[in-house]
């Protein structure tokens, strides 16, 4: 046990030594700050290390768990750097409990899950497993010594450390703040508190690189003021209030720090540098979700890409449209329970909204392309939509003049294939209106919502554990704050509507694709903003009401209405909520109802023109 002790200090002393001596090779402030903050980071990393290590020295439970809750302690005064500079090691340590799918040409890799929240649910659970603690236990300590042996961060620059903040106020809204990796012990307001203590120690080594000493002040002000509000037992917490009246104004402040630093990002990322909330139409940078060969918008390609997607022509068979199952009069879904095919049958799955339909990373409910633009391809070849082909459709676009001016004023290359989907995706980036009762009042446009929609918004970020799924702001499964992953999830979904002894709708979901066990009857998190105008629900149309949705997820998912499913990710625990709590999510959901009538223009203007399924086709 002495072993582990005295190589660890070894070790940090000639890191640490070796990084004093570089500060005195640096007079200049930036460089001698930045210096700091490697120091500071390998301190933390270091401390880290210390506290896991102490597991070495017990096999006691209680003692165990006392470990855990320090290192976790531990682990959250790191997590602003630790997440961002070293975020592989970060997610190695932070993995939910489920088993990883690696799907491909080379076969399916399955990879189990480890670091704190395997052990989280193991170490306080009925009936603890010490060999299984123990592993998990190793399992953190060689993660962070690994790390601690590769702590040295290379060619940090001063805007990596304004990036840093930034991602952790997203992440402390969307992610932390709902128990998402606190799943048990529920210690996420505390371990959040400890992540701004972290963010805000980081900060003040660069206490002396503001030029506005003011902006500094208020700075450290807002961060105090934000990790005091941080108090009281995980399901009263007041999210609603915490963000609009903490998080959102350090946004804010993050975005007059930027410039008393004179910082000039290097390139753009999905969020907007210029954002000033989390839910605004200028959040989200939406063409960074695109291709990289996609044009930026503006509104005469947007205008061109709405006139195709209204265009019946472009299909097959020439009585359909993307309009046909994504109508903007109806918050882009058809009404049904599932779509209609070409020749009046009907599809297997319901038709999701083309709102927010951008701000992912994988199209269909099967999660099987990763763009609007391959989506559009599938569309258009399968029998049962558009019956048709790229080159049926370029034959009919290079028909029409009006459509051939366009092309050639919007795109070098005039008419391609992959320029008409792009024109269609266009339009489709551009349905993200964040002007709902419940953005305008985030925003401070209004104070209209009720306490019992506010109340809805802090159960979904809590105790109902909704946002540990559909992640905030977007409220769909696009992971933050990088927004690089969607994510699937298995429910249990069943074939009728009922309540006790119910059976599994058959459709297989992702696992038709690659047939890994884990992804049987998984389908893609969509979006539920809109959703009080977008039943029926569930990717089969089984529920008509909001509250048959929340009824089921109260009741632990397919688990708690009968079906037996080893693999479902949903917890089959029911949430306990009652009639009221369940009525006051209800309410909360009402509010995420966008005003889209800028979005949509005057049918008439269309009546010649309806074109490419949107995102999401069914089959």
């Amino acid at each position: 046990m002495t072993f582990h002790t005295t190589s660890i200090s070894k070790r940090a002393y000639i890191i640490i030594s070796s990084l004093i001596l570089l500060i005195s090779c640096q007079p200049d402030q930036k460089q001698s700050s930045l210096s700091n903050f490697q120091i500071k980071f390998s301190h933390d990393v270091e401390t880290l290390l210390r506290t896991v290590e102490r597991h070495h020295h017990t096999t006691n439970i209680d003692t165990l768990r006392s470990i855990f809750t320090a290192s976790r302690r531990a682990f959250k005064r790191t997590e602003p750097a630790l997440s961002f500079f070293k975020s592989s090691s970060y997610k190695a340590l932070n993995m939910p409990n489920l088993t990883i799918v690696h799907e491909g040409d080379n076969g399916i890799e399955e990879e189990p899950p480890q670091g704190f929240q395997v052990l989280e649910e193991e170490l306080f659970s009925d009936d603890p497993d010490l060999n299984k603690i123990k592993t998990e236990f190793n399992n953190i300590y060689n993660t962070v010594r690994l790390l601690r042996d590769n702590s040295q961060l290379v060619n940090i620059q001063n805007y990596h450390i304004l990036w840093m903040v930034r991602a952790q106020l997203f992440r402390t809204m969307s992610l932390g703040i709902t128990g998402f990796d606190s799943p048990v012990t529920l210690n996420s307001i505390l371990e959040n508190q400890l992540a701004l203590a972290g963010t805000q120690h980081y900060l003040s080594i660069f206490e002396d690189d503001f030029e506005n000493r003011t902006l500094y002040d208020r700075l450290h002000r807002q961060l105090e003021k934000a990790q005091l509000a941080l108090e009281g037992d995980f399901n009263h917490f007041d999210r609603y209030h915490f963000i609009k009246d903490h998080l959102q104004p350090l946004l804010i402040t993050w975005k007059d720090v930027v410039k008393d630093w004179s910082i000039n990002f290097p390139l753009e990322t999905k969020l907007n540098y210029e954002a000033e909330s989390f839910f605004a139409d200028n959040t989200f940078n939406t063409h960074k979700f695109a291709p990289r060969y996609s044009k930026k918008a503006n509104e005469e390609l947007v205008d061109l890409g709405r006139d195709l997607f209204n265009d019946n022509s472009l299909s097959g068979v020439t009585n359909m449209s993307c309009s046909s199952c994504h109508q903007a009069n109806n918050y882009f879904v058809d009404g049904l329970k599932t779509s209609q095919a070409n020749d009046g049958t009907f599809l297997n799955r319901n038709s999701p909204t083309l709102l927010y339909a951008a701000l992912q990373n994988a199209q269909f409910y099967d999660a099987r392309v990763s763009n609007l633009e391959n989506q559009i391809i599938d569309v258009v070849r399968n029998e049962k939509e558009f019956h048709s082909s790229t080159e049926q459709i370029l034959s009919v676009v290079e028909l029409n003049s009006d459509y051939l001016k366009r092309f050639s004023e919007h795109y070098d290359d005039g008419v391609t294939s992959r320029n008409v989907r792009n024109a269609i995706a266009q339009y489709i980036r551009s349905l993200t209106p964040f002007n709902s009762q419940f953005d305008r009042n985030m925003q401070g446009y209004e104070i209209s919502l009720t306490s019992t929609e506010i109340a809805g918004f802090n159960l979904f970020m809590g105790k109902a554990a909704c946002g540990t799924c559909h992640f905030a702001p977007v409220f769909n499964g696009t992971v933050p704050p990088e927004f690089s992953h969607t994510e699937l999830e298995v429910l249990g979904t069943p074939s009728t509507a009922i309540w006790t002894q119910a059976s599994i709708d058959p459709d297989k979901g992702r696992y038709e694709l690659f047939q890994a066990n884990e992804r049987l009857f998984s389908f893609k998190t969509p979006t539920v903003r809109n959703i009080a105008k977008t039943a029926p629900y569930m990717h089969n149309g089984i529920y008509d009401s909001l509250e048959e949705v929340v009824k089921f997820y109260n009741s632990g998912g397919g688990t708690g209405i009968g079906i037996n499913l080893p693999n479902q990710t949903l917890p089959p625990d029911p949430l306990n909520l009652s009639e009221k709590e369940m009525d006051q999510i209800v309410a909360f959901l009402e509010t995420l109802t966008d005003d889209i009538q800028e979005n949509q223009k005057d049918d008439d203007n269309h009546k010649m023109h309806t074109s490419l399924k949107g995102e999401n086709s069914k089959e």
